[in-house]
């Protein structure tokens, strides 16, 4: 379902050959190839190097060298600053400002990368990645992650719910307990303080313990996987039955009868792998449905003669935008190569 194709057009109109990275944004078809103003943001760098991860899974060629190589390249947003490194927004020499919550996708990104590979530097870059993300905690508000070092002025679910997965990863890499200890510890933080009573996840709490109530798919998604994971680990059935819980909510809120998605694609894309990771542990094959028929309604609907999609997955695409971002082509590149392999 235009998995390959979607590739072919990243790396036409965002690859950056002489720095082996993708930029942030090219134009539409129709306009001069433009490779944008800089490299990536580094969500947008977690997001690619995952939907590559995704595609070597079951093409490793050409695909994993292509992810190896990417991975190797984004050291260039590597930075110690403050008695601790970590990915930064942006390659350097610049003043850091780096985000948690942008180090926690690229911690599940290097772990898959290392499974994929078994190269060992990647999962050493992953656990000292997860070594910034935990420096995020603090005791105020009785813990959980800051989501940027600079401002530390609000605790966010899109930043704990993938530490808590990462967590969880690397525990079942490396059996330590002391990941799972960390991911069960956060976890209670964030039921407690982020978590409706309807099953979804508020974006963030600020430090005056004021609650912002916005739900964005993606918050939700990370804690279902992170619920599934508990249950695979531990065997305790109230993950489980919390992830199906949560799931139906979040199908509820954002899943259209018609397979429309109504939230940001950058977000939409971990609901959906929320989805597939649910079906293969509790074996109901209502969640698979689920995401063929948002794949199959994304694929007519949101995608534009030219294999382009929108930043939204319940919209058309725009082709009278004079641009695109990498985000909006690397998730649901994800999710077609994630859906093909699961």
């Amino acid at each position: 379902m235009g998995r390959g194709n979607a590739f072919s057009q990243i790396r036409d109109r965002f690859w950056l050959p002489k720095e082996k990275l993708y930029s942030e944004f090219a134009l539409m078809p129709g306009g001069r190839l433009w490779r944008g103003n800089h490299p990536s943001f580094m969500w947008g760098v977690g997001v690619q190097l995952s939907a590559l991860n995704a595609a070597a899974a079951i093409e490793p060629e050409p695909y994993l060298s292509q992810a190896i190589e990417y991975a190797d390249a984004i050291d260039v947003y590597w930075l110690e600053a403050n008695g601790i490194e970590g990915f930064d927004v942006q390659p350097g020499p610049k003043t850091s400002d780096r985000y948690y919550d942008d180090n926690a996708w690229l911690v599940l990104a290097l772990c898959e990368l290392h499974k994929l590979s078994d190269e060992a530097r990647f999962l050493d870059r992953a656990i000292a990645t997860f070594e910034f993300v935990i420096s995020g905690e603090d005791d105020k508000l009785g813990g959980g992650l800051y989501w940027r070092e600079l401002e530390k002025t609000s605790k966010n679910t899109c930043t704990n719910a993938p530490a808590i997965a990462s967590a969880l990863q690397l525990h079942r890499i490396t059996g330590k307990v002391t990941y799972l200890q960390m991911a069960l510890q956060l976890h209670a933080w964030t039921v407690k303080n982020l978590q409706d009573g309807d099953g979804l996840f508020w974006d963030h709490v600020k430090m005056n313990g004021d609650i912002d109530r916005r739900k964005f798919s993606y918050n939700t998604a990370l804690m279902i996987r992170s619920s599934v994971l508990l249950h695979e680990i531990t065997k305790d059935a109230k993950y489980l039955s919390e992830a199906n819980r949560m799931a139906e909510a979040a199908k509820s809120l954002w899943v259209t009868d018609d397979g429309a998605v109504r939230d940001s694609g950058r977000f939409a894309h971990l609901l959906l792998e929320s989805f597939l990771e649910l079906g293969i542990e509790s074996g109901d094959t209502v969640w698979r449905d689920t995401v063929e028929h948002c794949l199959a309604y994304l694929h007519t609907h949101v995608r534009d003669e030219d294999g382009w999609y929108g930043h939204r997955w319940a919209e058309p695409q725009q082709r009278s935008r004079r641009r695109t971002a990498l985000l909006d082509q690397s998730s649901p590149a994800r999710i077609y190569w994630l859906a093909a392999q699961k």
